[in-house]
């Protein structure tokens, strides 16, 4: 028997994911419950976060392709007046995931069908929404969006979705997970899990960021500030990891915002590992 979520539940684990990933504190150098950026705000958060919903609930129908979808994310949360990138990255892992389960197969099949018949078009989706929400990753040399006609150059390519990822894999984060079919994610899902149900949510899901944040260094702090300053988090991570009370933590929060380094690539690692948890029956 077939007991695979309909299109509202998935969206619904998708909308928790995101604001539980959003709300858990203290979580080192990005916005939460309490602390903003001061350009950008928790609410501007919950409102990106809101307004994925039906996007969710599309993809869960198979409605349209990856990159179209993670195209209408933007717009949708852009709709609210938002301008910064908020939600990018868990969008282009998220999507997916959430396509994968409204299918009838087991989910990581069915995600691996879904990147791997990835298209040109799925590729052309993902670079306009990139350039619509104004999202960082390390330059590249090929298909970037400051090459003139980059557009023609890549439907002449032929290049799908899944071809790109696999040339950004070695600095970025994202794109990493794409060509591994997710396995980290997946990986982290399952350790998430056994912390939430031990430590509670908050707990689970900080210690998670943290593991994650000090096993590998973040790429958009690479990005913005350069490898060595993204070893040095990774390194003050793995530190706060060990300490029982999560003080090291907040410190580590507070060094972070006041330089504005912001690890957001594995903060949206850790969204979508919560929503395969949530996905395969994760309760508190």
């Amino acid at each position: 028997m077939n007991c695979k979520p309909d299109s509202e539940r998935v969206a619904q684990c998708a909308l928790l994911a995101m604001l539980f990933e959003l709300s858990s504190s203290p979580k080192p150098g990005n916005v939460d419950r309490c602390h903003d950026f001061h350009d950008i705000g928790f609410h501007h958060f919950l409102t990106s976060a809101v307004s994925a919903y039906p996007v969710f609930r599309r993809a869960a129908e198979s409605a349209a392709g990856p990159g179209a979808l993670i195209l209408e994310g933007v717009t949708a949360w852009q709709s609210w007046g938002l301008s910064s990138n908020t939600h990018f990255g868990s969008l282009v892992l998220m999507i997916p995931l959430a396509i994968a389960s409204g299918r009838r197969g087991e989910m990581q099949e069915e995600l691996k069908s879904i990147l791997d018949q990835s298209s040109t078009e799925d590729a052309l989706g993902f670079y306009r929404a990139f350039s619509q929400a104004g999202a960082r990753v390390v330059d590249v040399e090929s298909y970037s969006l400051s090459e003139r006609n980059w557009e023609q150059k890549l439907q002449e390519s032929g290049k799908s979705l899944m071809d790109l990822m696999r040339l950004s894999a070695d600095h970025d984060l994202i794109a990493r997970e794409w060509s591994t079919y997710y396995h980290r994610c997946f990986a982290l899902s399952d350790r998430m899990a056994k912390g939430i149900m031990e430590m509670g949510l908050n707990e689970g899901v900080v210690r998670s960021y943290l593991e994650a944040l000090a096993e590998v260094p973040d790429s958009l702090v690479q990005a913005k500030f350069g490898i060595r300053a993204a070893l040095e988090v990774s390194r003050r991570a793995g530190l706060a990891l060990q300490d029982p009370t999560l003080e090291e933590a907040s410190r580590l929060d507070k060094d972070l915002l006041e330089k504005d380094i912001n690890p957001g690539s594995t903060a949206d690692l850790i969204a979508a590992s919560l929503f395969i948890a949530l996905l395969r029956g994760l309760r508190f």
